[in-house]
């Protein structure tokens, strides 16, 4: 597949049905020694503006699922629960 086929597709995450973006907003990530792709990187959504800039997402290569004609299906990892008081472990 080119480049340019796969730059205008939309990256969607099964996992939490969302949209994550375009393949042609998103950073390749290459391992120097093999030419492998290891991930796209996109801008993820903006943070309030007292945490700055916006949060960058990782989409590991081995992350996607299926590449349709409009698609790139990725299943990312749920996210760990959020630790606050009160939760298993703490007595």
């Amino acid at each position: 597949m080119r480049w340019s086929q796969l730059a205008g597709k939309e990256i969607i995450d099964i996992t939490h049905a969302r949209r994550l973006g375009r393949v042609a907003d998103a950073d390749l990530v290459f391992d120097p020694a093999t030419g492998q792709v290891l991930e796209l990187r996109l801008a993820g959504p903006p943070r309030p503006f007292w945490r700055g800039g916006r949060r960058i997402l990782a989409v590991p290569w081995s992350a996607i699922r299926r590449i349709g004609d409009d698609l790139v299906l990725v299943e990312l990892p749920p996210a760990p629960p959020s630790g606050g008081a009160g939760g298993a472990g703490a007595h």
